[in-house]
């Protein structure tokens, strides 16, 4: 018997109830009252008792077998109707280690090796007032959590389904009364109502595609409800306390879009518990609440999504970042000196760079940033951050909703046309309008009185070279901060068009994002700027 599409449905029912478990955790480390804490309690049961019929049934024995050893040590939890606080710790370990144990599931399709640290302490009956289980739980909170994937499938409400299929089905209803009435009379005879009735399969076609949209859609809450589990786990090992606030949980955006946010806001987090929260003593000498508040916010604004996730914790050390840039050899000192704070803060997302003087197990700000930064990137976004020393750091980032619909300009580079993220584009300039200097093998393009880098788009892709300097035009792009010119023979036009993956065969060219195919069905590669300009940044 093929068990894929049974497994399919274990990770995807599993995930949904780890996510519930993720949220109860989230209400017990708060200050519930004693009737959320006993409800709380009964969801991480129930939820266990779940994931262990399902992994029974599918031979994932060791799941299964740490299911179950949860499911009894929290039979007497229910009926006190609340855990000691060490408990709580081995609790957190243990939904991470079944996430763990799932994601393993989806990779291998085989039972992952059983628990057995977890398997002695949940063996261990409930005692008020012991410690040794967290000596356990800080043993188990040492390895870096990992922001566990979404589950294979998309849940699709059935409403949804229904006007997808009513669409579908007035669709073929249109296009056979197109083929009635071309072959009842010649077109030119009945050109109104052919032309009625093309319209209309028209405007079915859009509703169709929107339709076709809302199944990607996913709520960002599937994303965004493990992290304040994590930030309670990374506050424990870092002897801190901290909240964790939601906002906007209920926006829906393309899955694609989804399924690589985990690690980027996972990351953010780690970074705003380790150099961003200070200790609660620290915190209360600076005026400041013992527990420390990181705020994250999702919002669809003009077609794309906005997240911002900010902390009230110390903050960046600007002038210290700015030494860092010299000494480190990044920056000459007379533009590092000339430079103002909000550029100097952009340099954490550079790689080596922190203003941490030791490393710690968990992350310091500077450390993997230029890592988000790509991903972020890499889907067609931008991601920018702002510190008030003392008071708090902010990321805003900004995601396009639907990753499998975009805006692009189309650019011809000799007899080829590629495309770009209209995101990326600042300005579309003839050549004439600035003026092009040269200075050895780098050309420099001037533009509102500043010096841009002018990069000839067709030697980037390996395309032939654009015409000559007189000819043609610049695009401005913005990248990271910082601004570049494209040089091209001539931006074609602005359109909206679905994004295909890349050929697996050409997946490791980095600048190739994705494959457009134009109105007249040409296809085009629509190219990632930041990859484009990466030795530049």
């Amino acid at each position: 018997m093929n068990l894929e599409k049974y497994k399919v449905l274990f990770v995807d029912e599993a995930t949904d109830h780890l996510v519930e478990m993720s949220r109860a955790l989230a209400i017990l480390e708060g200050n519930a009252s004693s009737e959320d804490a006993a409800e709380a309690i009964d969801t991480l049961f129930r939820m266990a008792h779940s994931i262990k019929g399902m992994a029974a049934s599918l031979d994932y024995d060791s799941i299964s077998a740490l299911s179950h050893q949860l499911e009894d040590w929290l039979e007497p939890a229910r009926e006190l109707g609340r855990v000691p606080a060490d408990g709580l710790r081995l609790l957190f370990g243990s939904v991470r280690a079944l996430e763990e144990m799932v994601t393993a599931v989806e990779e291998s399709g085989e039972s992952p090796a059983p628990r057995e640290d977890l398997a002695y302490w949940l063996s261990q009956p409930i005692q008020f007032g012991r410690n040794e289980i967290t000596e356990a739980a800080t043993q188990m909170s040492a390895s870096e959590p990992s922001a566990p994937p979404l589950p294979p499938s998309v849940r699709v409400r059935t409403t949804v389904i229904d006007r997808f299929l009513a669409s579908v089905g007035e669709m073929l209803q249109r296009q056979a009364r197109l083929e009635a009435i071309h072959k009842d009379a010649p077109v030119w005879e009945r050109h109104r109502e052919f032309d009625e009735e093309l319209e209309g399969m028209t405007r079915v076609v859009r509703d169709l595609r929107r339709r076709a949209l809302e199944i990607r859609t996913t709520p960002v809450q599937r994303v965004l409800e493990r992290l304040p589990r994590v930030a309670s786990e990374l506050a424990h090992e870092l002897g801190k306390s901290v909240r964790v606030e939601l906002r906007g949980e209920e926006v829906e955006v393309d899955r694609a879009v989804l399924d690589h946010l985990g690690e980027p806001l996972l990351h953010l987090v780690r970074n705003s518990m380790d150099h961003g929260i200070e200790a609660p003593e620290t915190r209360i000498s600076a005026g400041k609440d013992a527990v420390g508040t990181i705020r994250i916010s999702a919002a669809t604004v003009s077609g794309r999504l906005e997240l911002s996730l900010d902390d009230d914790g110390g903050g960046v050390d600007i002038e210290r970042l700015r030494e860092q840039a010299i000494e480190s050899g990044r920056l000459p000192a007379e533009v590092a000196e000339d430079l103002p704070p909000d550029r100097i803060c952009e340099l954490i997302f550079e790689p080596g760079l922190s203003t941490r003087d030791e490393v710690t197990t968990v992350s310091g700000r500077g450390v993997g940033l230029d890592a988000v930064k790509r991903t972020i990137e890499g889907l067609g976004g931008t991601i920018r951050v702002s510190s008030n020393f003392g008071l708090g750091t902010r990321f805003d980032l900004e995601l396009p909703s639907m990753a499998a619909l975009q805006h692009v300009l189309i650019l011809e580079v000799g007899s080829e046309r590629i495309a770009i993220p209209l995101s990326r584009v600042e300005a579309v300039l003839g050549i004439d309008e600035g003026l092009v200097e040269q200075m050895g093998t780098e050309a420099f393009f001037v533009w509102k009185e500043e010096p841009l880098p002018l990069l000839d788009l067709g030697e980037r892709v390996g395309l032939s070279k654009a015409v000559t300097d007189k000819l043609g035009c610049v695009v401005v792009v913005e990248v990271r901060g910082f601004q570049f010119g494209l040089h091209v023979d001539r931006a074609a036009a602005h359109l909206e068009v679905f994004v295909r993956d890349v050929p697996s065969a050409l997946a490791s060219i980095d600048p190739l994002a994705g494959v457009a195919v134009l109105p007249d069905g040409t296809p085009v590669f629509v190219l990632e700027v930041a990859a484009l300009v990466e030795d530049f940044l």
